[in-house]
């Protein structure tokens, strides 16, 4: 509302009063427009209350802003790219002391791996070992009973041959007497042999 329309409206409303004063008790009072020239929207638009040339610097100063924040990240990011690159290359430096003991301790690895690998063989192979000694170990057992049995059955067979070595020499003499009495048959046993005409004692 403006300053004219305002003073137009003062003076209404003085004439209302006056005029209320002077009326009868029984009279109406007068209809009061003020609630509803107060809560009517005001039809002008926000951007008439500024001038144009304070829109003109409120869009520089957000211009300069914007320009500022773009200026700030880029510095920012500049910033973040150094960081990073610092860190990659302190990360590298330190890294670069544990180059070769990494590579040793994994050649150490693989060689130890090897070797277990080999003692493995090495324990699988004795335990074969152990158990064909086991077994060549019973058949030893066995055949030396063998051999008991074999040497025992020899002196059996010994005695038996000489029983019957004995036996035949016996009847051999007994012949010897039926067919010729007056023979001498005192120096005859089966333990000599007859060397050059002779009998001789022989050893065993």
């Amino acid at each position: 509302m403006s300053q004219e329309d305002m003073l137009k409206r003062a003076r209404q409303l003085k004439k209302q009063k006056t005029t209320t004063v002077g009326a009868s008790p029984s009279a109406p009072p007068p209809r009061s427009d003020i609630h509803e020239e107060i809560s009517e929207p005001d039809p002008e638009p926000l951007t008439r209350k500024f001038k144009p040339r304070d829109l003109k610097t409120l869009h520089e100063s957000i211009l300069a802003n914007l320009h500022k924040a773009e200026t700030s990240s880029f510095m920012l990011m500049d910033q973040f790219t150094n960081l990073s690159t610092q860190k990659t290359q302190d990360l590298e430096q330190k890294e670069q002391p544990l180059v070769f003991p990494r590579t040793e301790n994994s050649r150490l690895t693989t060689e130890v791996a090897k070797l277990a690998t080999r003692v493995k063989k090495k324990d699988e192979l004795l335990s074969d070992l152990n158990d064909q000694l086991k077994k060549l170990e019973t058949k030893k057992q066995a055949w030396i009973l063998k051999e008991k049995d074999l040497l025992k059955n020899s002196e059996l067979l010994k005695d038996q041959i000489g029983s019957f070595l004995n036996m035949g020499f016996q009847l051999a003499l007994d012949q010897v007497c039926i067919l010729c009495p007056d023979a001498d048959l005192s120096q005859a046993d089966i333990s000599k042999s007859i060397i050059d005409g002779q009998l001789v004692e022989t050893d065993d």
